[in-house]
C-alpha cells in the first residue's frame, strides 16, 4: 500500500469527513448521481435497442377470413318497437361478440329513461358500500 493511504488511518481520521458532502459541495453530488443515472438510462435503452435489432418479432401467419355467417333475428319489429335497421344492427353485434350460435330472446324499448339524480344516487351507494366492506368489523 501507498503510505498516502495509509496515513488517514495511522492518524485515526476517516476517508470521508463525516457530516461533508461526498464531493464538497452538494450539489456537484447530486449533478454526478444524476448524471451516472442518465447514463445508466442510456446503456439500458441501447441494450434494448441492440436486443430488438438482433431478435425481430417473428410475423404471424396470416390465415384467410372466414367469411361470417348471417346471423338470423329471432325478434320481429312491432309498431312501437325499434326499426328493423336497429334490430338488424343489435343481431350483427350479438354474432360478432358472442357467435352465430347466439340467440337473442328478446329486444324492448324501456318506458322511460332515468334521470341524473338515480344515477348518481346509485353511484354514492356503491362508494359507500365499498367504503364500508373495506373496514375491519371490531
Amino acid at each position: 500500500m501507498q503510505p498516502s493511504l495509509l496515513l488517514p488511518l495511522a492518524a485515526g481520521k476517516p476517508y470521508v469527513d463525516v457530516g461533508q458532502p461526498l464531493f464538497g459541495n452538494q450539489w456537484l453530488a447530486l449533478l454526478v448521481i444524476l448524471a451516472g443515472i442518465a447514463v445508466f438510462l442510456l446503456v439500458i435503452a441501447g441494450i434494448g435497442r441492440w436486443l430488438a435489432a438482433t431478435h425481430p418479432d417473428t410475423p404471424k401467419p396470416v390465415s384467410a377470413p372466414v367469411p361470417a355467417a348471417a346471423p338470423v333475428p329471432v325478434v320481429t319489429a312491432t309498431p312501437q318497437g325499434p326499426s328493423p335497421e336497429v334490430l338488424a344492427a343489435i343481431a350483427a353485434a350479438v354474432s360478432t361478440v358472442l357467435g352465430a350460435r347466439a340467440r337473442i330472446a328478446e329486444v324492448r324499448l324501456t318506458a322511460t329513461h332515468p334521470n341524473i339524480e338515480a344515477l348518481m344516487q346509485q353511484w354514492s351507494l356503491e362508494g359507500r358500500r365499498q367504503i364500508y366492506s373495506s373496514h375491519k368489523l371490531r
